[in-house]
C-alpha cells in the first residue's frame, strides 16, 4: 500500500494505491475496507473536519472508491466508502 498526503485548508486528502486492475471488484472492495479499518485508528481528525481518502489500483491507476473519514458525536472516527465514481 502506498499513501500520499495533501493538506487542503480544513480538509486533508490521502491517496492509497492497493490491489491490481485484474483483481475482482469484490477483492478490491475488501482491500479498501481493510485499509479503512486500519486507517481509522491512525487518523487524528480535529472536530468539524473531514479526511478524504482516494483509493486507486496500483500500476495502471483506476479509481476504486472515495472514502470520507470524520468523527461522530462520540468522538470516534467513522468512515463511508463511495464506489459510485469507480472507473473500473
Amino acid at each position: 500500500m502506498k499513501t500520499k498526503n495533501q493538506e487542503m485548508s480544513n480538509q486533508k486528502e490521502i491517496t492509497i494505491h492497493c490491489g491490481k486492475r485484474t483483481n475482482s471488484f469484490e477483492e478490491l472492495k475488501s482491500l479498501c475496507e481493510k485499509h479503512s479499518n486500519e486507517l481509522k485508528h491512525q487518523l487524528d481528525i480535529p472536530a468539524q473536519s473531514k479526511v478524504t481518502v482516494v483509493f486507486w489500483t496500483e500500476s495502471i491507476s483506476e479509481l476504486i472508491c472515495i472514502g470520507t473519514f470524520e468523527k461522530d458525536s462520540s468522538g470516534e472516527v467513522v468512515y463511508k466508502l463511495d464506489y459510485s465514481q469507480t472507473t473500473l
